[in-house]
């Protein structure tokens, strides 16, 4: 994750702003936006103090694999561009990184709450995902993704438009919970 996605992230998923940031950090707003916009690499202790302040903190984990709030992140520029495909093709890529971490590794990806993608359909299936991936190796589920609003209206989430919910097969119950449908045979081997 790079250090501006990983500060942006931090930031807007605990709903601060840059100003507000600036405020209670002492860095200047204009620093902050150079770091989140990748144009300037704060030190280490700089972005740990940034990171404090918006409730977080700066870790190290042995993975290579994508966590919530990068997918979310790497999701919503995905929705923005209108390239309902790709943020698909990310979402299946974060399930099948959360399916090959170890229990306590698949805590950590999923421990910081994601900023909202701009979607109610990932929204739901991010968290939907989370509790999945958690629950299947016995692992504690964050806070986030219990607090994490289902959808109004059952949605089939495929990445094919000719798949109607009567064509699914097993709905896991994380998922048919939050009304988003998706067969178990999509989410590969459990």
């Amino acid at each position: 994750m790079s250090i501006a996605t990983l500060s942006r992230a931090a930031r807007q998923s605990r709903e601060v702003s840059q100003a507000r940031l600036a405020a209670i950090s002492g860095v200047p707003a204009s620093t902050i936006s150079f770091i989140e916009n990748g144009q300037r690499v704060p030190r280490v202790d700089t972005l740990d103090a940034l990171l404090r302040r918006t409730g977080s903190r700066l870790t190290i984990s042995p993975t290579t694999r994508t966590t919530a709030l990068e997918a979310a992140a790497e999701i919503r520029r995905h929705v923005t561009a209108g390239d309902e495909r790709q943020a698909f093709r990310t979402w299946l890529a974060f399930n099948d990184d959360l399916g090959a971490e170890t229990a306590t590794n698949r805590v950590v990806l999923t421990a910081y709450p994601p900023a909202p993608t701009g979607n109610a359909l990932y929204d739901a299936a991010l968290a939907a995902l989370a509790e999945f991936r958690l629950r299947d190796v016995g692992a504690p589920v964050p806070d986030w993704v219990s607090a994490s609003p289902a959808l109004t209206s059952p949605t089939v989430f495929t990445d094919s438009r000719y798949v109607s919910a009567a064509e699914l097969g097993t709905v896991p119950d994380e998922f048919a919970r939050r009304g988003v449908l998706i067969d178990l045979e999509s989410l590969g081997s459990v």
